[in-house]
């Protein structure tokens, strides 16, 4: 048995098809393509792949992880090649490695910051130096309490995301455009979207939905001395990590 790790992108109109239907985009993919995919044991085998962390619906990519194992060994050039003739468009391998087999971590585990850009379509007016002059004193804020409403508790939640906000900066001249390196996975996660909503709340600038674009660009894991790394780099174990 083998595992590894496929870095791909998702992006266009594919952007707005669910995590769940990734999945079985995935699955059929492997499936036409000829890879032996490994399956869990039990009364309901089902086949050992699984996303590092889901994208929102209506987001692009340009750095989704899926691990996954296989029966047989494959190369990783061949996988990505087999798979990208089988993708619909807008989902393209980038790269695919192997990991360490026996490693217990997983790449959703290890998960702990992910780095995303926010495009903004709309008309700019004065919205640019208002939202750009705002970051300063968006940041410098002890406290940035959010709040949603909780399907499972039926109720207004508040929330603290100051401390899922690693940097947000504006990174071009062009266009209103912002970078940003938020918290993910088990250790606590942010929404770029609820970030931004929050920007916008703070200079008192409408926010429309539809006039954003939100991209992840890479996802990153911890290294021993708490540095962010590439998920790319990841080995399946603390030992054979980059």
């Amino acid at each position: 048995m083998a595992r590894y790790l496929l870095k791909f992108s998702k992006k266009g109109g594919i952007r707005f098809i669910s995590h769940l239907d990734m999945l079985r985009v995935f699955q059929r993919a492997f499936r036409r393509a000829g890879i032996d995919i490994s399956y869990s044991n039990g009364y309901n085998p089902h086949p050992r792949i699984g996303f590092a962390m889901p994208l929102s619906l209506g987001f692009e990519s340009e750095a989704e992880y899926l691990e996954f194992r296989t029966d047989t060994d494959y190369g990783i050039q061949q996988i990505g090649d087999m798979l990208n003739e089988k993708m619909p468009p807008g989902i393209e391998a980038i790269s695919c490695r192997r990991i360490d087999n026996a490693g217990k971590k997983t790449a959703a585990a290890v998960l702990a910051r992910a780095s995303y850009t926010a495009l903004y379509r709309g008309e700019d007016g004065s919205m640019r130096a208002e939202v750009t002059d705002a970051i300063v004193p968006f940041l410098a804020q002890e406290h940035i309490v959010s709040v949603k409403y909780s399907k499972k508790k039926k109720k207004d939640v508040e929330s603290d995301i100051r401390p899922n906000i690693y940097s947000l900066s504006s990174v071009s001249e062009k266009r209103l455009l912002f970078s940003m390196m938020l918290g993910a996975g088990n250790s606590g996660s942010l929404n770029p979207e609820i970030m931004m909503k929050e920007l916008c709340r703070f200079c008192e600038v409408e926010y429309r939905d539809y006039e954003w674009l939100y991209t992840r660009t890479e996802m990153f894991f911890l290294d021993g001395k708490g540095r962010p790394r590439p998920l790319d780099e990841f080995g399946g174990s603390l030992r054979s990590n980059i």
